[in-house]
C-alpha cells in the first residue's frame, strides 16, 4: 500500500495555511491586519530576544577573552622577569656576588606579583596544575636563593651544613624544570586564548547570520503581506471608483463582482443595491428635474432644450411650428391685493387649463417663469395656433376666483402672443417674436391674442 510522503504533505499544508491566510475572503480587513502585524511583531520580538541572548553570551565571552588577554600579557612579562631573575640567582650562587641584590629583589617582587595576577578561574584543571607547579618551583628557588644569600653574608661564620656546589646543582636542575613548566603554562594559556577567540567569533558570526535570516524573513513576509493586502483592497476600490464615474456620467446599470474581502464585499453589495435603486428611479428623477412643482407643466430648463430641438426638427422636415407666449394681466396687483397664496391658485388653474388644450406627447406646455407660460406647437400653423389661444382667452376669463380672506370673487385675463417659424430665423428669434406679440396684446388692453408680424 502506498503512503503519502510526510515531508511533502507538511510543506503543502504550510503553503495552504499561508495561502488561506492571505486570500481568505471571509476574513475582515481588521482581522487580516491584526494577524499580519502580529506575525511581524512576533518575528521582530523573536529576533530581539535572540539578539539579546546572543549579545549577553558575547558579553560573557568577551569578559573571558579579556581575562585571557590579561593572562597572556602577564605570562609574557612573567617570562621575561623570571629569565632575568634566574640570571641574577645564577650570578649570586656561582659568582658568589651580592652586588646585584637590589635588582634581584625588585625582580623577585615583580615575579610574586605577576603570579598572583594570573586568573585561573577560566582554565581547566591541567592548566591550574601547571600554575601550581610554577608556584612550587618558584618557592623552591626562592628559598634556595635566600639560603645562599644568607651564607654569603655570614662569610666565615656560615654553618658548615651549607654546600655551595650542591646548591648550584639543585639550582640548575630546578631552573631547567622551572623554565620548562613555565613554557608549558604559557603554551596552554596561549592555546586557550586562541580557542576562546575562535569561539567568540563563531558566536558573533552565528548572531549576525540569525539576524540576517530573521530580518530577511520579516522583510519578505512584510512585502508579500503588504502587497496582497493592499491589492485586495485597492483593486476593488479602483473598480468602485470607475463604476462611480460611470454613474456620474449617467450610466446607472452598473453591477460589480462582489467577491472580495468581507468589508469590501459589503461595500460592493451596497453599491450594487444603490446602482439598482438609481437605475429604477432615474426616469422619475429626470421627470422631476424638468417639471414645475406648482403647475405640473414643464419648467424653463426643459423649454430651453425643447425649443432648440423642435426648431431643428421642423427645419429638417420642413414642418410648421408655432409658439404661444402667455402672460396673466396685472398679476402683480392681484398678488399685492389678495396675497401670494391666492396668486398661486390662479397659476395652478391656468396650468390645468393649458393642459386641457394641448395635445398629449405632441405639444409642449411650460411655465416660463413667474406668471409667464409658453406652449410649443409642433406641426401647427399660426392660424391653428390662434384658435387654441382664443379658447384659452375665453375659458380663463370665464372663471371667477373666490377669495376666502375677503369673501369676494375676482376675474383675471391673459394676453397671448403668437409667432411661427416662418417669420423667425431660429429658436431665440421665435421666442423673442412671440414675446413681442404678447406685449403688443397687453398694449391693446390685455385679454387679447396678437400674432407677430414681420
Amino acid at each position: 500500500m502506498l503512503r503519502p510522503y510526510a515531508g511533502r504533505t507538511a510543506k503543502t499544508g504550510f503553503v495552504e495555511v499561508f495561502s488561506n491566510f492571505l486570500y481568505n475572503k471571509d476574513m475582515r480587513v481588521g482581522q487580516r491586519l491584526g494577524i499580519g502585524f502580529g506575525i511581524i511583531l512576533l518575528l521582530m520580538v523573536g529576533m530581539a530576544v535572540f539578539v539579546s541572548l546572543s549579545l549577553n553570551r558575547i558579553w560573557k565571552t568577551q569578559n573571558v577573552v579579556n581575562i585571557h588577554t590579561s593572562n597572556t600579557k602577564t605570562v609574557d612579562e612573567l617570562e621575561k622577569n623570571i629569565e632575568h631573575w634566574l640570571l641574577t640567582i645564577e650570578h649570586i650562587i656561582k659568582g658568589r656576588d651580592l652586588s646585584q641584590i637590589d635588582y634581584h629583589e625588585v625582580l623577585e617582587t615583580s615575579i610574586a606579583g605577576k603570579l598572583k595576577e594570573i586568573n585561573m578561574n577560566v582554565y581547566e584543571e591541567k592548566t591550574q596544575n601547571l600554575l601550581d607547579e610554577v608556584l612550587r618551583l618558584y618557592n623552591t628557588l626562592e628559598k634556595l636563593d635566600t639560603t645562599v644569600q644568607m651564607y654569603l653574608r655570614l662569610g666565615n661564620n656560615a654553618p658548615e651544613t651549607i654546600n655551595i656546589d650542591d646548591a648550584t646543582k639543585v639550582f640548575e636542575e630546578d631552573a631547567v624544570r622551572f623554565v620548562r613548566v613555565l613554557d608549558n603554562l604559557k603554551e596552554t594559556i596561549t592555546e586557550s586564548y586562541k580557542q576562546i577567540i575562535s569561539y567568540s567569533n563563531r558566536i558573533e558570526g552565528n548572531c549576525w547570520l540569525a539576524i540576517y535570516i530573521v530580518g530577511a524573513i520579516t522583510i519578505i513576509f512584510s512585502i508579500v503581506y503588504a502587497f496582497v493586502t493592499t491589492r485586495s483592497i485597492t483593486n476593488p476600490l479602483k473598480l468602485l471608483c470607475a463604476a462611480t464615474i460611470r454613474i456620474i456620467n449617467g450610466s446607472f446599470d452598473v453591477k460589480l463582482n462582489t467577491k472580495s474581502l468581507h468589508e469590501i464585499e459589503e461595500l460592493l453589495n451596497s453599491f450594487n443595491i444603490m446602482s439598482l435603486k438609481l437605475n429604477e428611479s432615474y426616469k422619475r428623477l429626470e421627470t422631476l428635474s424638468i417639471i414645475d412643482k406648482l403647475t405640473g407643466l414643464y419648467n424653463r430648463r426643459y423649454f430651453d432644450e425643447s425649443i432648440e430641438r423642435e426648431v431643428l426638427r421642423a427645419k429638417r422636415f420642413k414642418n410648421n411650428l408655432s409658439l404661444l407666449f402667455i402672460d396673466i394681466d396685472k398679476f402683480k396687483h392681484f398678488n399685492d391685493t389678495y396675497g401670494h397664496a391666492e396668486g398661486d391658485a390662479v397659476l395652478q388653474f391656468l396650468g390645468r387649463l393649458i393642459k386641457e388644450q394641448v395635445r398629449n406627447e405632441i405639444d409642449i406646455a411650460c411655465r416660463y417663469g413667474g406668471e409667464e407660460f409658453t406652449i410649443i406647437l409642433p406641426e401647427t400653423a399660426s392660424s391653428n395656433a390662434t384658435v387654441i389661444a382664443d379658447r384659452l382667452i375665453m375659458d380663463f376669463k370665464s372663471i371667477k376666483f373666490h377669495i376666502p380672506s375677503k369673501n369676494e370673487t375676482a376675474q383675471k385675463t391673459i394676453s397671448i402672443g403668437i409667432a411661427d417659424l416662418n417669420s423667425s430665423n431660429g429658436a431665440q428669434a421665435l421666442l423673442v417674436n412671440a414675446d413681442k406679440a404678447m406685449y403688443e396684446a397687453k398694449k391693446l388692453g390685455g385679454n387679447k391674442v396678437c400674432e407677430y408680424q414681420a
